[in-house]
C-alpha cells in the first residue's frame, strides 16, 4: 500500500471512528461507500480499507450483498465490555495503590474535586464527561505499562460509545454518585490501600452495570 493510500485510509478511518463513537453516525446506520467517497473527495479504495479496520474493531459490520453499517450496541456488547473493564480496571487500581509515585493520581483527584465543586457546571453538563472521561485511563496509565495502555485504549472506544449512547438518560443523582465513587477510588489509591482500591473499583463498575440495566431495553 502506497504512503498516499495509507494516509487517505487513516483519514477516512479517523473520520468514521470519531463519528461512530460520538453517535453522529448512529448504531445501525448504513454506510454508503459512494456517498462517503464523494463527501471526502477520495476513491472507494481507502474507504474500503478503513471499513475493514473498523470491522475488526467491532464498530462496523459488513453483510455480503448488503454493504456495511454501524454495529448496534446490544446488551451482550455492554456485558462483555464491563467484564473486560472489571478484569483490567480492578487489577489496575490494586496495582496503582502499591506504586510509590502517585503524583498523577493526586493531580487527577484535584481535577475531579474541582469539577465536583462546580455545581452549576455539573448541572448544565451532566452528560458531558470532561475530566471524568480519563480517570480510568489515568489509573491504567499510572502503571507505566504501554502494552496495557494500548489494549485499554482500544477498549476505551467501546466504553465511550456506550457512555454517549446512553448518556442523555443519566440523571443528576447518578452523576453525583459517580463523583463520589471516583473520589473514593482515587483516595484509596493515594492512601496505598490496594484491597480497598480494588473493591471500590469493583463496586463502581457493578453500580454502573445495575444502572445501565435499568435504562437499556433488553439488558
Amino acid at each position: 500500500m502506497s504512503k498516499q493510500l495509507r494516509n487517505k485510509k487513516y483519514m477516512v478511518f479517523e473520520y468514521l471512528r470519531k463519528r461512530i463513537i460520538d453517535s453522529t453516525i448512529p448504531p445501525g446506520f448504513p454506510i454508503s461507500e459512494g456517498d462517503l467517497a464523494e463527501e471526502l473527495g477520495v476513491s472507494k479504495t481507502p474507504i474500503r480499507e478503513a471499513l475493514r479496520q473498523l470491522e475488526k474493531d467491532g464498530l462496523v459490520q459488513n453483510t455480503p450483498g448488503r454493504g456495511s453499517n454501524v454495529t448496534n450496541i446490544s446488551s451482550r456488547d455492554i456485558s462483555e465490555v464491563f467484564q473486560l473493564r472489571e478484569i483490567i480496571e480492578c487489577g489496575a487500581a490494586k496495582r496503582a495503590a502499591l506504586l510509590p509515585d502517585k503524583d498523577k493520581i493526586i493531580k487527577k483527584r484535584k481535577e475531579v474535586q474541582q469539577l465536583a465543586s462546580n455545581k452549576q457546571r455539573m448541572s448544565e453538563h451532566v452528560y458531558e464527561w470532561g475530566a471524568w472521561e480519563d480517570i480510568h485511563l489515568c489509573i491504567v496509565n499510572s502503571l507505566g505499562n504501554q502494552k496495557l495502555t494500548d489494549a485499554y485504549l482500544g477498549l476505551l472506544d467501546q466504553i465511550k460509545r456506550i457512555r454517549i449512547h446512553i448518556g442523555k438518560r443519566f440523571t443528576q443523582r447518578r452523576f453525583d454518585e459517580i463523583t463520589n465513587e471516583h473520589l473514593t477510588i482515587l483516595d484509596s489509591i493515594i492512601d496505598g490501600d490496594s484491597d480497598r482500591a480494588e473493591q471500590m473499583m469493583h463496586k463502581h463498575l457493578n453500580n454502573a452495570v445495575i444502572y445501565i440495566a435499568g435504562i437499556v431495553t433488553g439488558y
